[in-house]
């Protein structure tokens, strides 16, 4: 008498103990892909901005307030603006296969040619609070972006505003700051107290993914 095997399957329990870990790894990992994810694209804020910054400190005499003055140009396909004038009266516009420049551009708006859903340029999250060293709080640097000053002794403070969840009308932007001067800042979101930056420093006001 010969004995035969039955092949055996996995119990609807076990499938439903198997998804149920799918699905708690995936809780854990998606979040962290998705700030990882943004903090490269966040990259692009800092390096321009250091790039405007290196800019504007190598003039000897107070620049223009045109954010071209120093050659600042980022590469096409940022998805941030860029701020040396809250308002953004002129701006670079990028929605074209060929930007438009003009002589008086205070601002580098969104590569909108590429990123089709996003404005030209987000609108400015400042600063909420910053408490600048002796030097620039003379020339007038508050909050706002811009050159302040005279020819012989002036300060800057620039923004860049950007989306880096893919919800450019849902949220408030991703927001940085880079200025001139030493100083303690306060970011918008999340709060807290006032943090000590040093003059060059990319400072995050308020964080894309954290602050939806």
């Amino acid at each position: 008498m010969t004995q035969t095997r039955r092949n055996r399957g996995f119990t609807l329990i076990e499938l439903m103990i198997v998804v149920a870990i799918i699905g708690i790894l995936a809780a854990i990992a998606i979040p962290n892909f998705i700030r990882f994810q943004a903090r490269a694209r966040q990259s692009e804020a800092n390096t321009n901005l250091k790039s405007l910054f290196t800019g504007l400190r190598t003039q000897q005499r107070m620049p223009p307030e045109r954010i071209r003055a120093t050659s600042f140009s980022p590469e096409r396909g940022n998805r941030y603006s860029y701020h040396l004038d809250d308002a953004c009266g002129s701006y670079e516009n990028r929605s074209g296969i060929d930007a438009v420049q003009n002589d008086d551009d205070t601002c580098v708006g969104v590569d909108t040619f590429k990123f089709a859903g996003f404005p030209d340029f987000f609108p400015v999250v400042p600063l909420n609070a910053a408490t600048w060293n002796a030097k620039a709080t003379t020339n007038g640097l508050a909050q706002a972006s811009g050159i302040e000053g005279n020819q012989d002794s002036w300060d800057f403070l620039a923004y860049a505003m950007g989306d880096v969840d893919n919800k450019p009308d849902l949220d408030a932007p991703d927001a940085w700051s880079i200025a001139s001067s030493d100083g303690q800042l306060t970011a918008e979101c999340p709060g807290g107290g006032p943090e000590n930056v040093a003059a060059g420093e990319p400072f995050n006001i308020s964080n894309d993914v954290n602050c939806d």
